[in-house]
């Protein structure tokens, strides 16, 4: 039997694994291997961590003899509003916040209790600032969740389901006194995808799928493929299956080496103020800075395929990014040097009913599906959510063919 993987991201490389002991299996990436995973020398091109609950990370991590090399560590947060940054992890850093009045910060807590209790697939139809407004209030909702929303959706942070807030905070909180832990490979997730690939045939080449007698990727035959890019890269292919239109988000995501950092300790700051980016997340106030020899920070911005920032040239970017910086108090002539990165489909919007267009994994007849629109990446895409997908599509494979 052959089997032909379309996309080598996690879940490409995790379905080819499980499946390369049973049949011929061929992958196809013509962009580098790991997807949304790849690294730059080394670094991650897009910021990347994990979390105690992913169990099939954790497993595929384990399986890979890189258990030693897993860290975890308090990652702290903060808010930089009005040209300054406030830390935001102790009860007392959070009671000392000053542009939330006592009740809402009493508020907000009791939601976080209330919401890991709830079922968020019931409110996949209610919009995100509906339900903050209802539930919280405007001031929480201005002050506080919309410079998160705008951080991580952009532009279209309005169009966002309640069920992906609800679930994000029932999935991913796990704190500690002093901040959230997160979990981290040291030297990098690059060895995860490296051993990952392992043993399996990758060509570099964008696969042309056909339909004849049989499944064609490229002129040659396959029993079945197992599709795990982009939905928007099928075209009318697609269409013909009958695959539900799901709207993607773009990144744009600059990977900067300096002498210097904006924090002294914060991993993650959110931006309230308007600014080209939504987030800055300084990855050596995390890992170790004398494993990389320079302060590596990152500085995030969500937009859309065709949206102004994502089409923007890597110098324009720049310059937009370099001028916020200064505005944040960032000494920009300790930068080294700057990558700009770019993912134009870097992960579908969680839109009001995003639930009903879920991808199923076998979508025809010996042709599959599974990646960031499959069921273990709702309501937030995850590089567990992308493991487990690849491990599911198999386990459907193996169950029609085997």
């Amino acid at each position: 039997m052959k089997i032909a993987v379309v996309g080598a991201g996690l879940t490409g490389l995790k379905a080819a694994k499980e499946l390369s002991e049973y049949a011929s299996v061929v992958v196809f990436e013509p962009e580098d291997i790991g997807g949304l995973v790849a690294s730059y020398e080394g670094v991650e091109k897009f910021y990347h961590h994990c979390f105690r609950d992913d169990d099939f990370l954790l497993e595929e991590i384990k399986r890979s003899g890189l258990n030693s090399k897993l860290v975890w560590r308090i990652a702290k947060t903060g808010f930089a509003a009005n040209g300054k940054i406030y830390p935001l992890n102790t009860p007392f850093e959070i009671l000392r916040y000053p542009l939330l009045t006592f009740g809402e910060k009493i508020r907000l807590a009791r939601f976080t209790l209330k919401s890991r209790k709830l079922n968020y697939e019931n409110f996949d139809d209610i919009g995100v600032i509906e339900g903050i407004r209802r539930e919280l209030g405007e001031g929480l909702l201005e002050r506080f969740f919309m410079p998160l929303l705008r951080s991580k959706f952009g532009e279209n942070a309005e169009e966002v389901s309640y069920a992906w807030l609800l679930g994000r905070v029932a999935i991913r909180s796990n704190r500690k006194y002093s901040g959230e832990e997160i979990g981290y490979i040291r030297h990098g997730f690059q060895q995860l995808v490296d051993k990952m690939a392992e043993g399996l045939e990758i060509r570099k080449e964008r696969a042309r799928i056909r339909k004849n007698a049989k499944w064609e990727v490229n002129g040659e035959q396959f029993d079945a493929v197992i599709y795990t890019a982009p939905l928007p890269e099928l075209g009318e292919l697609g269409e013909k299956l009958g695959i539900s239109e799901i709207r993607y988000q773009s990144s744009v995501c600059a990977l900067v080496g300096a002498e210097e950092t904006l924090t002294e300790n914060i991993y993650w700051t959110n931006i309230v103020d308007r600014m080209s980016f939504g987030a800055v997340i300084e990855h050596t106030n995390f890992m170790l800075y004398e494993d990389y020899g320079i302060h590596l920070i990152y500085l995030a911005s969500y937009s859309t395929p065709d949206g102004y920032l994502f089409n923007l040239s890597d110098k324009e970017i720049e310059r937009l990014f370099l001028s916020d910086l200064k505005k944040l108090g960032f000494n920009t002539d300790s930068i080294k040097w700057m990558k700009i990165f770019k993912a134009k489909y870097s992960g579908p919007i969680y839109e009001r009913g995003y639930r009903r267009k879920i991808t199923p994994y076998r979508v025809a007849d010996g042709f599959y599906i599974a990646g960031m629109t499959s069921r273990p990446n709702y309501p937030e895409r995850s590089m567990n959510g992308s493991v487990r997908a690849g491990y599911e599509v198999a386990e459907q494979v193996k169950k029609d063919f085997l």
